[in-house]
């Protein structure tokens, strides 16, 4: 009982706290250097298992990867409620990047194409934009930082591995899943925004649908009434399909080549 409850006080932000964290600096060091061993590690690892890969023999390593990836999805909430500044209200593991996670992990578990199809648009565009500009207060070793660039970074390795090692590919049919299925969701979704509700500082905050992400992102150089919610939605959903576009171009160049 007292370790925990140093560990916590380890981890809380309070001003009570002996231990004072670094506030997060965008493409500083720790930035810059966590963003290279994501990359690094994901490349390395899937350009080199590509040479040696056999469906029966990575059976059990993607299956590790599957069940990881929601596991670690599932349980994240109960560690960030004990460990940091959180409710349950404000950890529902329900948010894009959750679902995505799900949905990678599904598809490593089923080959069901339809995961992939959200998870490869969803994972390498909203959460590269994660990575690249992420919603943290501090640097490492805060909780959140951790949290968050773990769990991004776990999606990013996994995606590059099913694209380049399983070679999974990606049609103009997959894009417009990926949308359909988000566009679909998210009605329910701001629904239960409302029905989880929370104390203030700590409401359910569900795909950013009540209040925008606090860290920097696109949003920062569009008009003031296009970063708050709900009018941000009109941005951010033909943002989000034009990224996309983007990220199915490669397929269609090799395609029409």
């Amino acid at each position: 009982m007292e370790e925990r409850s140093i560990i916590s006080e380890f981890y809380k932000m309070d001003n009570q706290t002996p231990f004072e964290y670094t506030p997060f600096e965008l493409f500083g060091d720790i930035h810059l250097i966590t963003l290279g061993i994501i990359l690094s590690v994901s490349l390395i690892f899937s350009f080199t298992a590509r040479k040696y890969y056999d469906k029966n023999t990575f059976a059990g390593f993607e299956k590790i990867l599957g069940y990881l990836l929601i596991i670690t999805e599932l349980i994240k909430p109960f560690f960030l409620v004990e460990f940091g500044d959180y409710h349950f209200t404000n950890t529902v593991p329900l948010h894009l990047c959750h679902i995505t996670s799900y949905a990678t992990g599904l598809f490593l578990l089923t080959r069901d194409t339809r995961f992939f199809d959200f998870a490869y648009f969803w994972g390498m565009g909203g959460g590269t934009m994660a990575l690249l500009t992420p919603d943290v207060e501090f640097t490492f070793p805060h909780i959140d930082f951790i949290s968050l660039f773990s769990s991004h970074g776990l999606v990013f390795f996994t995606i590059i591995y099913i694209l380049v090692v399983i070679r999974q590919y990606v049609t103009f049919s997959s894009l417009i899943n990926a949308v359909k299925y988000a566009l679909m969701a998210l009605p329910f979704v701001y629904v239960l925004n409302l029905i989880i509700g929370g104390e203030e500082g700590y409401k359910a905050n569900l795909w950013y649908l009540m209040e925008r992400s606090e860290g920097a992102s696109l949003m920062d150089f569009f008009p003031v009434f296009f970063q708050n919610p709900p009018f941000h939605m009109l941005i951010v959903i033909p943002l989000s399909i034009v990224i996309f576009l983007f990220l199915y171009l490669p397929f269609y160049l090799f395609e029409k080549k």
